[in-house]
């Protein structure tokens, strides 16, 4: 973790935090830890294991039938989780500063404020356990959701910059049922230099693909 679990009281709780990153984090970690292993024993798969977590999960469809699940959930959970957490941070909140991201999101959107709804919209609409995104398309920014712990990295050409977790787990012990409550809240916590990094390596990146 980048900060201390109390760190960004009051608006994601401790609790939640140690919960969220000793527990369910773990828990992934562990478990693409053991496919990966399992591929590393194979011969004819070891490849896969070579390739680097953000590469193997855009080559799923290469991965045998046996540990593809896990790959895909315990992978794209350990991935997303850990883009998650370093997308926060004490000091994070207000409004973006990097003038290329700034110029991105008012071409796209109109206005930060109106990129805030959309995404927020967009979190509030997931059904069930997902995630909603900003992600750079083709040089574009767009907002996206996807189920379960299934990443944006998972097709080609999709570089995210942002990510909210909108699993239960991420705010349940909080905000209850008051996924909208999390939303607000996260939104004070952001780490908009981060976000403007990732964008600058997704602008540079000669084919539009930068790694999370």
């Amino acid at each position: 973790m980048p900060y201390d679990y109390n760190a960004l009281e009051p608006h994601i709780d401790e609790t939640t935090m140690r919960i969220h990153h000793l527990k369910h984090h773990q828990t992934y970690t562990d478990k693409i830890n053991g496919a990966l292993a399992k591929l590393r024993g194979e011969a004819d798969h070891k490849y896969l294991a070579k390739m680097g977590i953000d590469t193997l999960l855009g080559h799923l469809d290469e991965v045998p039938n046996d540990v593809r699940k896990t790959v895909r959930n315990a992978g794209g959970g350990y991935v997303n989780h850990d883009f998650f957490f370093h997308s926060m941070s004490p000091n994070g909140g207000g409004a973006p500063q990097h003038n290329g991201l700034l110029a991105a999101l008012t071409e796209a959107f109109g206005t930060v404020q109106r990129f805030q709804q959309l995404f927020s919209l967009a979190a509030l609409e997931v059904f069930g356990s997902g995630w909603a995104w900003l992600v750079v398309d083709g040089g574009k920014l767009r907002i996206m959701s996807t189920a379960n712990q299934d990443t944006p990295i998972m097709q080609y050409g999709l570089v995210p910059l942002l990510g909210i977790d909108c699993w239960e787990h991420a705010y349940y012990l909080k905000h209850q049922s008051n996924r909208k409550g999390y939303i607000e809240a996260f939104w004070e916590v952001i780490d908009w230099e981060v976000i403007g990094k990732r964008f600058e390596s997704a602008s540079a990146a000669p084919d539009g693909k930068a790694e999370l």
